[in-house]
């Protein structure tokens, strides 16, 4: 393989300020109730549980630097103890909250309502299959906690929770990726967006062989995805996938940053803010020969480990005269 030849990073500030309109995401740790063999968590021991005096002292912090409105993620958030007292805590300080979740403590009845009463208003959930042995083999749980998300995504659209729904590609689901778009419209009566992630290498789930895939894999299922869900008026984004694959030059990636986050709060310290925006452009690189592109300002990059494993061939820049939809 060629040498990939010099590397572009995107210059973006260490630090940003907070206004009204900022959005920090808040770890409650990384425990979790699923067993992802493709998880992208560090697995570092002292990540894995903050005690509820800490999550508190957190909460006072995030008011104090001016947040109204935070993303709560672990792990899994919904299953740590403490998990309602800081629902309850950030509404009591004007602040609301989104959510990333498996989604399975949500079949409890009356759970989304709760947390919709404490300020929940987005929900962005893991479903990486409708097929059941895939979820499991993705999601490391049983057929029941197959059907525990499926009920949980519906009981948060009841509740009125905009619900995005997160799928990382494999190999063991881009063969049906246009049957996992239809599944979706049809069970949940269209009330949910679509994300389909490339998968990130760099946790501690990297080494899972069935995330071993190439971009020009993804490309052809990933264009059908798409075209199936314009049909069918489904809102749909992928992330960390160069324009140049999923085929879109304009389109935003749906990364931490297309979420609408700006600030991450270091899960270990508690006390650090770092701006989402240069985390993601320390993870991604783009080819020299991407320079010219005009999906560059849009572009996700690629991790460079991957470059050094796969090389450039498969990234082609658009010329500035090209359009796409």
């Amino acid at each position: 393989m060629q040498s990939p030849g010099r590397l572009m990073r995107k210059r973006k500030r260490a630090a940003v300020p907070v206004t009204n309109r900022s959005m920090a995401l808040f770890r409650l740790g990384e425990i979790c109730n699923n067993q992802c063999p493709m998880c992208s968590n560090s697995g570092r021991p002292e990540a894995l549980f903050v005690q509820a005096e800490e999550l508190m002292a957190r909460v006072d912090r995030l008011q104090k630097w001016g947040f109204r409105r935070v993303i709560l993620t672990g792990g899994e958030p919904t299953i740590h103890p403490a998990f309602m007292q800081v629902a309850s805590a950030l509404k009591a300080r004007g602040i609301t909250f989104d959510l990333n979740t498996h989604g399975r403590t949500f079949c409890e009845p009356e759970f989304a309502d709760r947390c919709v009463a404490l300020g929940l208003e987005r929900a962005i959930v893991s479903l990486h299959s409708h097929k059941v042995d895939v979820s499991r083999e993705m999601s490391g749980f049983s057929a029941q906690a197959h059907d525990d998300t499926i009920a949980g995504i519906k009981r948060l659209i009841d509740a009125g929770v905009r619900v995005m729904l997160n799928l990382v590609l494999s190999q063991l689901n881009i063969d049906h990726l246009p049957e996992f778009v239809r599944y979706c419209a049809d069970t949940f009566d269209g009330e949910v967006a679509l994300k389909f992630c490339f998968p990130f290498t760099g946790g501690k789930g990297g080494d899972w062989p069935a995330i071993a895939i190439r971009y020009d894999e993804v490309r052809g299922p990933l264009a059908e995805a798409h075209q199936v869900a314009r049909e069918l008026d489904l809102a749909f984004v992928t992330e960390s996938v160069p324009n140049c694959v999923h085929g879109r030059a304009t389109a935003r990636d749906g990364s931490r940053s297309g979420f609408g986050e700006t600030h991450y709060l270091d899960d270990i310290t508690g006390t650090e803010l770092y701006a989402i925006r240069y985390i993601e452009a320390q993870l991604k690189v783009w080819p020299a020969s991407c320079e010219p592109c005009v999906a560059l300002p849009h572009c996700p990059g690629v991790q460079q480990a991957y470059i050094a494993q796969h090389g450039t061939s498969e990234f082609t820049p658009w010329p500035p005269e090209s359009r796409a939809d």
